[in-house]
């Protein structure tokens, strides 16, 4: 039934729910209400217009922004890895012990992915011997997930696994508690009921004449034995979500309260040498994640690391050589000053924003212009004003932050009580230290004083579309959620914002006696949550483009296809696709093994197998079986379960098939739910076979095998 258009204001009646009526209209007043209403309009646009031109307009956006920051070349990230904040000596030169090369970022970008360094294990602190070399410092910091984590609860030594992909194929990650070694572990539940155990976390100490040392090498006057530490113990779990890696060069202190940077003489200072926050974060993690004082002799048995120490330490090699000792060349303090190097190097350059700033008009779309248009305009104003806090190339320090080679002067003013809560892990620190009162108080843990009570320190915003958990406690899961809280401005947790350091840019960054929060409308909150995650979103530092500015975070081609690149590391015995020592990349424990598609497990004996129908078809030249596998164990099938048609003739196939093995037979991939099938689970599969006219019935038999990738 069709029906005749509607006059515009008989449109409108209709929208508000009344009926037009045909009373006779008056044609004196009709012109004075249009005018009166038509000229309403036009000052109620023009007032919008005001406010959403810039963003509207790229060309004004970039204008707007460029004085907002004064100067807009401030957010541009140099073009070169030479030109990116490092040491410089008086003269503004480049401080050769801290110089940026080509050759200290390929070692140190080796270095970090390789496990072959975590050889630290010592039993007398409840080490175990099985998993050394089983994580590196890519285990807690990986490409795909924004060089964090990715996950809530971040294990390195005595952890599995790395990730597993849906059917979608989206990329999942996933790290818990070595089952193998469960048994061995301290039974120290996080809460009553929960299976992850750990005995204390990583940066806590317990000395014999003292409680407990504060995490992060707060220093104690005598502290006596050391007797447990979480340095050196069964699992290395550290007690705040992981910090991401990319745009480390553009602070002058790292970690979640500073801690690395930090003076030596500080309350919670460990900086022994007085490195920059680079140097030293290096140095601090090598301690941390069990690599210190036993990786030099591990790293000295490979051709390979030594030419590429030579490579990157010619003084130091000459030295080495002139006395025939190679732990002048190979030693802790060469390794953290690449591993800095390659950390130094680690941003993003090919994002949205970046080609933006550079004049590409259609580089953001008109929502991420609106959103950027509200990160750039004070909360004053009726913005965000997010970029008070997150201003830089990287979006991570002050807007008004002096620059020192970019690298900037301020230092507590980037640390802020956002009144999060803390990280669950944190519950350990209460149990080890026999105090239930304790917290994660922040910064104030490194300087000693109340003034810095439950800060943290502000950090990047790019590449936050991967993160999946975001502030220390880990406890947002999505970018919406983080511009939520701070258009609420309410903090979570009561003592946090009791501490008298709670930052009034978060609770009423209006201005004082204005209301809580932001006062954003939920379409300014996505156009702003729009921007961030899509806008500062580069694909190049996750999958390897040879056109991109950007580079991978994960080894690529480049670095580890020697046969082809670097012909001289491959007649060293550099293996194609493995880090130097020819472990596998970032985790070598069985089930990170089986995620990389390295191995596969064969769970056929775990799996009770039923036939649950078998249907022929089209005069039998088609044949679907149905099957029920149930876990009958007591241990869990990972990842995906394969299964492999094995003993089929050559007048049938399977048709769908999703690849054949090594040794040509069919398989068909089965997506776990959450990457498990628990003991007692089962998971239907069907089976659709082809054959021949006239060919039999197939005939085959079944393996069942666990992995990712094609077995």
């Amino acid at each position: 039934m069709k029906h005749e258009p509607k006059g515009q204001f008989a449109q409108a009646a209709d929208r508000q729910g009344n009926t037009p009526t045909a009373k006779p209209v008056d044609r004196h007043l009709f012109p004075k209400k249009v005018v009166g209403t038509l000229a309403a309009f036009l000052l109620c646009c023009g007032v919008a217009s005001a406010n959403q031109v810039q963003g509207n307009n790229p060309t004004k956006l970039r204008q707007f922004i460029d004085q907002q920051v004064s100067g807009i070349q401030k957010l541009m990230v140099p073009a070169k890895d030479a030109d990116l904040p490092q040491p410089r000596l008086p003269n503004g030169m480049p401080d050769p012990f801290f110089q940026t090369t080509e050759a200290k970022r390929y070692l140190g970008k080796q270095l970090f992915h390789d496990p072959v360094r975590m050889v630290r294990i010592r039993p007398e602190f409840g080490g175990i011997p099985a998993t050394a070399q089983t994580a590196s410092c890519a285990t807690c910091h990986q490409g795909e997930s924004a060089s964090k984590a990715g996950t809530l609860f971040n294990f390195a030594a005595g952890g599995e696994g790395r990730h597993y992909t849906d059917a979608e194929g989206n990329f999942i990650p996933r790290r818990r508690p070595n089952m193998a070694i469960l048994p061995i572990l301290r039974q120290t539940p996080l809460f009553p009921g929960d299976a992850l155990v750990d005995e204390i976390p990583t940066l806590t100490d317990i000395y014999e004449f003292a409680v407990g040392s504060p995490a992060r090498g707060r220093k104690l006057p005598d502290p006596g034995r050391l007797l447990r530490t979480g340095r050196l113990d069964a699992l290395d779990s550290v007690a705040r979500n992981a910090p991401g890696c990319i745009g480390a060069a553009f602070n002058n202190r790292l970690l979640m309260g500073g801690f690395a940077g930090e003076p030596d003489a500080s309350p919670g200072g460990l900086n022994p040498f007085g490195h920059p926050a680079q140097e030293n974060i290096a140095l601090l993690l090598l301690d941390a994640h069990r690599m210190l004082e036993a990786q030099s002799a591990e790293l000295q048995k490979y051709a390979t690391y030594r030419k590429l120490f030579r490579d990157a330490f010619p003084e130091e090699a000459a030295q080495a050589d002139a006395v025939g000792d190679l732990n002048l060349l190979i030693n802790d303090m060469n390794v953290f000053r690449a591993t800095a190097t390659f950390l130094r190097t680690t941003v993003t350059r090919d994002t949205p924003w970046d080609r933006f700033l550079a004049g590409d008009n259609r580089a953001l779309t008109l929502k991420q212009r609106r959103g950027a248009k509200l990160f750039f305009t004070p909360a004053t104003e009726g913005g965000a004003g997010c970029y008070t806090c997150h201003s830089g190339p990287m979006l991570n320090k002050q807007v008004n932050d002096p620059d020192v080679a970019g690298v900037g002067q301020f230092v507590e003013e980037n640390f802020h009580n956002l009144g999060l809560t803390d990280h669950p892990l944190q519950a350990l620190n209460k149990v080890a230290r026999n105090d239930p009162n304790f917290r994660d108080d922040g910064r104030r843990e490194i300087t000693g004083r109340d003034s810095d009570a439950f800060k943290f320190r502000t950090l990047t915003l790019r590449q936050l579309k991967d993160a999946r958990f975001f502030f220390h406690n880990g406890s947002f899961t999505s970018v919406k959620a983080v511009v939520r809280y701070f258009n609420a401005g309410v903090p979570q947790d009561a003592e946090a914002a009791a501490a008298g350091t709670l930052s009034p840019r978060f609770t009423h960054p209006r201005g004082p006696g204005s209301p809580a929060g932001l006062g954003l409308s939920d379409a300014q909150v996505d156009d702003l949550a729009d921007f961030l995650e899509n806008g500062l979103y580069d694909p190049a530092f996750v999958h390897y483009n040879p056109k991109s500015p950007t580079r991978m975070f994960q080894l690529s081609p480049p670095d580890f296809l020697y046969s082809v690149h670097r012909p001289n590391l491959a007649a060293l015995g550099a293996i194609d696709g493995r880090p130097l020592s020819g472990l596998p990349q970032d985790n070598n424990d069985a089930l990170s093994r089986r995620d990389m598609g390295l191995e596969f497990l064969d769970v056929t004996g775990q799996m009770d197998k039923a036939l649950s129908n078998s249907t022929r078809r089209g005069n039998g030249r088609s044949q679907i079986d149905d099957y029920r596998f149930t876990n009958s164990s007591s241990s869990m099938v990972d990842t995906h379960l394969l299964v492999v048609v094995k003993g089929l003739s050559q007048q049938s196939r399977l048709d769908n098939a999703s690849g054949t093995t090594s040794a040509g037979d069919p398989y068909l991939r089965v997506f776990l739910p959450n990457g498990v099938l628990l003991p007692g689970q089962s998971i239907d599969v069907k089976l659709f076979f082809k054959q021949q006219h006239y060919a039999p019935p197939p005939t085959y038999s079944l393996t069942l095998l666990s992995g990712q990738g094609n077995p």
